[in-house]
């Protein structure tokens, strides 16, 4: 176990999945006394505790959902913090980086994991548009129809936030999205101009609670991989829904897969983004990667 890691629940995430391993995780904690415990009340805590306490930990434990770990890497990477390596146990409704990085979704496995010895280096995505309203992301980013459902997921609830949730919403939505016209400049020059169901910007190979959205994304080789998924219809995108899952949307002729450091994107007013599943500002968008900007706990192989 680090020397003096620090333990952040969101007791919200997983419709309160988090909240009801709080005993079971102040038993594992009764002999280490020197092992702080905080458990979040609102937005943003995760951001402040990690940033705060940083130089006092060696390992910032995150135990909740993309949005919880998405808090910690910003408070780890705030101006004057120190760079803790971070922890993970996946209790949230999308848990997309774990899935990433191969962590089990048994909080038990995930714990020894999370507390254990074993890092690997993560790669950070910086994005940036409005002044001031720079964030970063481990996992996934977009916009389109995706950032579309992201906003909408955010007033559901209960079973709505989890998978099933997640297609009601995307189905709902999927009614009445226009596809957007978009222009995406890459960092070698590259100039792609067209129609979009959605630009998915990946760090890591899913998104969405489980879609197998870039199926040869690695956390740690210091590139983004982007799915852009063309003028299609209605139909036609829920016919290929399945296939998300499953990494075989690749195969169809209306989506191109790229890999960069930077792109820069611009669309329609109006044109929402997303990261993490968390709503960010629109379009004017530019996103950067930052090769091995923090260390994560992974299992033992």
């Amino acid at each position: 176990m680090p020397d003096a890691p620090l333990i952040i629940v969101n007791p919200a995430a997983g419709n309160g999945r988090a909240g009801r391993l709080l005993p079971w995780i102040r038993e594992r904690l009764e002999s280490r006394r020197e092992i702080r415990l905080e458990v979040t009340r609102r937005p943003g805590d995760a951001e402040h505790w990690a940033s705060e306490s940083s130089r006092a930990h060696d390992r910032v434990v995150a135990i909740g959902g993309d949005g919880t770990v998405q808090e910690v890497v910003n408070g780890l990477l705030a101006p004057g913090s120190a760079r803790a390596s971070i922890g993970i146990v996946p209790t949230g409704s999308g848990n997309d980086l774990a899935r990433s990085l191969g962590l089990s979704g048994d909080p038990a496995t995930a714990w020894t994991a999370a507390i254990g010895r074993r890092t690997t280096d993560l790669d950070v995505a910086h994005a940036s548009g409005a002044p001031g309203r720079g964030r970063w992301f481990a996992s996934a980013g977009g916009i389109g129809f995706d950032a579309q459902v992201a906003h909408a997921m955010v007033v559901r609830r209960g079973w709505q936030r989890g998978r099933a949730g997640y297609l009601a919403t995307a189905l709902a939505q999927l009614r009445r999205f226009p596809n957007r016209r978009v222009r995406l400049a890459f960092d070698d020059g590259t100039l792609i101009e067209r129609r979009v169901l959605l630009v998915a910007v990946t760090n890591g190979a899913y998104y969405g609670g489980g879609m197998h959205i870039a199926p040869g994304a690695l956390v740690d080789d210091g590139m983004m991989d982007l799915c852009i998924v063309g003028d299609i219809g209605r139909l036609e995108a829920l016919h290929q829904l399945p296939n998300l899952y499953r990494g075989r949307h690749v195969d169809h002729p209306a989506v191109e897969m790229r890999r960069a450091r930077t792109v820069e994107i611009d669309g329609e007013p109006g044109t929402l983004t997303h990261l993490d599943g968390e709503p960010f500002h629109g379009l004017p968008l530019r996103v950067e990667m930052h090769p091995a900007m923090l260390t994560v706990a992974v299992p033992v192989r």
